[in-house]
């Protein structure tokens, strides 16, 4: 199939500004350089956002809360970035949405991030983080018991690993909504890993990077690997996107499999462009609607 428009401007955009050769740069001096980049003009508004720090851990976290008359629902959002990059501020935006849209107040964890914080500290962070905000709710005219997780590609994996941890907690959640998502070791070797390997924003060069900076022992990729959890049994309502462009694709879509697998109820969608396109342009403001819609269908049943 013949890439879109879009997709050819988004590639572009991409190799312009060196988003697939991150790895070529310290992680500390991409992370500074990520901090240069001018400031949205317009942000989406949303009634009040407030930052603060977790008791435990003092991991960062930022809350967004919407317009209207709370109490409110809760989406514990995660970043993406490989688990080495990204920030609180690099998906503002992407939270705002989200926090509009569904009427949710939103939490955005700054989790712990490799290779400074290998395995299993980043999304044991993340699960510190959505626990925090449980109990934390209601001071922010959130729900406790109504909350889901969402992320996107690392922060995808995030979501699913804190839903996981959750679930077995006897916590339960909503639902959970993981687009382009991280779930298993690249020596698996899925399909989409050879079919997509450069050309297309994330190549499979730069994800070897982030696993390995991510997983300091290797022998651990079994334990790491989301996808390879041996129970997917009473998991929360998900919502699973990839991108056809991605060699992330076919991991995501298994994981999807596997929830479907054991009666999970999950919706799986294939999104004809590259890794990274959440929120933005046509395709991802469509995606974002989607996002949106099920999280409140699913927050407020």
């Amino acid at each position: 199939m013949a890439l879109s428009e879009e997709v050819l401007q988004t590639i572009a955009f991409a190799e312009a500004h060196g988003y697939d050769k991150l790895n070529r740069f310290p992680a500390k001096q991409t992370r500074e350089m990520m901090k240069l980049a001018p400031p949205n003009p317009n942000p989406t508004p949303v009634a009040q956002v407030i930052n603060t720090i977790t008791a435990k851990d003092n991991i960062p976290i930022r809350i967004y809360i919407p317009e209207g008359d709370g109490p409110f629902p809760v989406v514990s959002y995660f970043h993406g970035g490989g688990f080495v990059l990204m920030s609180l501020d690099t998906h503002d935006e992407i939270c705002r949405q989200i926090c509009a849209n569904t009427s949710a107040v939103v939490m955005s964890a700054d989790y712990k991030l490799a290779p400074e914080h290998p395995y299993p500290a980043g999304p044991e962070s993340c699960v510190t983080a959505t626990l925090w905000m449980i109990e934390n709710a209601h001071r922010y005219q959130g729900i406790p018991e109504r909350m889901a997780v969402a992320g996107d590609s690392a922060g995808g994996y995030m979501a699913l690993y804190v839903a996981q941890k959750l679930t077995a907690a006897g916590v339960k959640l909503k639902a959970q909504f993981a687009t382009y998502p991280v779930t298993d070791h690249y020596t698996a070797d899925h399909p989409s890993w050879d079919e997509n390997r450069k050309g297309y924003v994330l190549t499979a060069q730069l994800m070897q990077w982030f696993w390995d900076s991510f997983l300091i022992d290797p022998a651990g990729f079994e334990e790491a690997s989301i996808l390879r959890s041996k129970d997917f049994s009473g998991l929360p309502p998900a919502l699973m996107m990839t991108a056809n462009y991605d060699p992330l694709r076919d991991e995501g879509k298994a994981y999807a499999d596997k929830l479907k697998a054991v009666g999970v109820d999950t919706v799986y969608k294939n999104y004809e462009n590259t890794h990274g396109f959440f929120g933005m342009g046509t395709m991802g403001q469509e995606a974002m609607r989607m996002a949106s819609e099920f999280l409140k269908a699913k927050l407020n049943s």
